[in-house]
């Protein structure tokens, strides 16, 4: 059927078979010299989404603690502000009674006594302004409510007070009244 020379038809093999491994070789240099390197660059290119996705998200959750940090500092620096008192450069035992404000009111009080101990001071020596305390002892007999309003007063008034110790005991267990004795420093400043 064929009438081709058998010579001819191996030439013609071969040539088929030489295209075949061109095409094959072509293939191969392609997928090699240029799919590959692409695939390893968008390789690459994912690890580095998913690690800016991940850095992204801590980056909100850093944020987001940031503003509560912010919120929090915002109402403690409120706090602060509310809490400041002046500081005096005098101290008078007529201004600290005033300032205390312990009156004998309705009755609340049966008895009431202030003692102060020796100035305190709370900063170092070289210091040009330094801060020292007063501690003044205030001892007191009436009932629960009113030690403890005098004891806000104290605590609420424009003077910087700090109470250092506080004891609150029942006189007699038939009686409403109790004894109180605390211990507050006031605070002033000298060589301002």
């Amino acid at each position: 059927m064929s009438s081709l020379d058998p010579g001819y038809e191996r030439s013609i093999q071969r040539r088929v078979r030489l295209a075949a491994m061109a095409i094959i070789t072509i293939v191969a240099c392609t997928g090699f010299f240029v799919l590959y390197p692409e695939y390893s660059h968008a390789s690459r290119a994912l690890l580095e989404v998913d690690r800016l996705e991940l850095e992204s998200g801590a980056i909100s959750l850093t944020e987001n603690r940031l503003d509560s940090l912010r919120t929090e500092r915002d109402h403690r620096l409120g706090i602060e502000r509310d809490q400041l008192r002046e500081i005096p450069s005098v101290v008078s035992e007529a201004y600290i009674s005033d300032a205390l404000a312990l009156k004998v009111d309705d009755g609340g009080a049966t008895s009431w006594s202030i003692r102060q101990l020796p100035v305190e001071v709370l900063t170092d020596q070289s210091d040009e302004k330094q801060l020292k305390t007063l501690p003044i002892v205030v001892e007191m007999e009436g009932r629960f409510g009113f030690l403890l309003e005098a004891l806000n007063r104290v605590e609420s008034s424009n003077r910087l007070i700090r109470v250092r110790t506080l004891r609150v005991r029942k006189t007699d267990e038939s009686s409403d009244l109790v004894e109180a004795n605390f211990e507050i420093d006031t605070v002033f400043a000298t060589g301002i």
